[in-house]
């Protein structure tokens, strides 16, 4: 079985970006390579200081689902910390655009989807009691020890895991912030429960269930470092912010016995 994903975060409102995305997929003659866009947060804005957000940002947020629609592919996003309340709360599905946050879906027999949106605080690196970007109100360490275990439990195949925030202590989850100062001002971006969980979760992992297994954990959220790393087996992707024109184009495929 062979997919290809194509994987964009951290829009934050740059619709221009998407119809460029959807013109050079069409110019290129790539548009057909792709089956599944997987958008993993941040499609707007918001306060997510706030617990409630403006009909504005609800407004915008609906003219990306709409941008995102006229790829003319099935795109499974989550929420991130910069998205309405309202996409934690309601489906916020648009047509082929599925909001799968809190949700499992069957992409193909033998793999599924699972989205889990929102932020973790992010935490100096040496420091981490010294909050510098504080959690989004719908998600918390807590709540993910509490959900993702049980979501994960109801799979019996491999999982691709979308999440806005990736696990702590990789590289696509260190920030550095510039200019580069002592004592190092790097800010841990990760959750350290979602690592907790992969390393339970890997393929290939001795102690890891016997249905359930995380083949790549998809993350947005810190902009920079994107890329590629891996936590045992599974692969961990930050594809990078679409709002600066980034993005990553994954193609992968397994069998079974």
């Amino acid at each position: 079985m062979n997919h290809t994903f194509l994987l964009v975060s951290d829009i934050h409102y740059r619709l221009d970006n998407i119809e460029k995305l959807r013109n050079w997929l069409i110019e290129k003659d790539r548009l057909m390579e792709i089956d599944f866009v997987i958008v993993s947060g941040d499609l707007v804005n918001a306060n997510y200081v706030t617990p409630l957000t403006t009909e504005k940002d609800r407004e915008e947020f609906h003219e990306v689902l709409f941008a995102l629609e006229k790829l003319g592919k099935s795109v499974y996003y989550i929420p991130g910390n910069h998205d309405p309340d309202t996409s934690f709360l309601f489906s916020s599905d648009q047509g082929s655009v599925i909001n799968v946050h809190n949700k499992i879906v069957q992409l193909s027999p033998g793999l599924s989807i699972l989205g889990f949106g929102g932020s973790t605080d992010g935490v100096l690196k040496y420091s981490p009691e010294t909050v510098v970007w504080p959690a989004c109100p719908r998600n918390t360490e807590s709540l993910l020890a509490e959900k993702l275990p049980i979501l994960l439990d109801q799979v019996e195949e491999e999982v691709i895991l979308v999440t806005h925030v990736g696990p702590a202590k990789i590289g696509t989850t260190n920030v550095e912030m510039f200019p580069l100062q002592e004592p190092s001002t790097s800010v841990e971006a990760g959750s350290p429960t979602i690592r907790k969980i992969l390393e339970s979760r890997s393929p290939l992992t001795p102690d890891s269930p016997p249905n359930c297994k995380v083949v790549v954990n998809i993350h947005g959220h810190s902009h920079y470092p994107f890329g590629l790393s891996h936590l045992g087996q599974t692969m961990i992707v930050n594809p990078g912010p679409l709002r600066d024109e980034i993005l990553i184009a994954l193609a992968f495929g397994f069998w079974k016995d």
